[in-house]
């Protein structure tokens, strides 16, 4: 590994196995040491993937490419283009993009759950009291800020996605 990557290395760990890679950044200069890195990295993600909710064509391609990466660490001797390839290409299927035309058959959608955004505001230092302002009156303030704005209850309706009946209701209660 080339030098000066040592923070990228330790980083791209930390990112996935906190502070069990701390202090890691010399061990990527040690083939061996680096690719049990990989090894655990790898199948952390292939267990995730696992969980992640898409069609059943699509899971098999995510498969298919994260086990690929893990064999290549098999492989002798140890060839990171090989590795490198088949984590490219599991980045490209992640953003649904298949075969070789580049045709995109998944969008990728994020969400968080509520005990994520929490975690979130703990890491960002912010204020963790989720109970300021229920989702009522949330929807309430913004069909009124969006109104002032001259959008109809059409295109409301649309932005926060719901009918464009109860976007009047919810009007209705200002």
């Amino acid at each position: 590994m080339a030098i000066n990557n040592e923070m990228l290395f330790e980083r791209t760990m930390q990112s996935l196995f906190g502070d069990k890679a701390f202090h890691i950044a010399g061990q990527v200069h040690t083939e061996s040491t680096r690719k049990k890195w990989y090894k655990k990295a790898i199948i952390k993600i292939i267990k995730d993937i696992q969980e992640i909710e898409t069609n059943t064509r699509h899971k098999e391609i995510l498969a298919h490419y994260s086990e690929g990466a893990l064999n290549a660490l098999a492989i002798k001797p140890f060839n990171e283009y090989v590795l490198t390839l088949n984590l490219l290409r599991l980045i490209s299927a992640f953003l649904g993009y298949a075969g070789t035309r580049s045709y995109k058959v998944v969008s990728p959608a994020y969400f968080q759950t509520p005990a994520q955004q929490y975690t979130q505001l703990i890491m960002e230092g912010g204020d963790t009291d989720l109970t300021n302002e229920n989702t009522i009156s949330a929807k309430i303030r913004l069909i009124k800020q969006l109104k002032e704005e001259g959008l109809s209850y059409f295109k409301i309706s649309l932005i926060l996605n719901i009918s464009e009946y109860e976007v009047k209701k919810l009007r209705e209660q200002l």
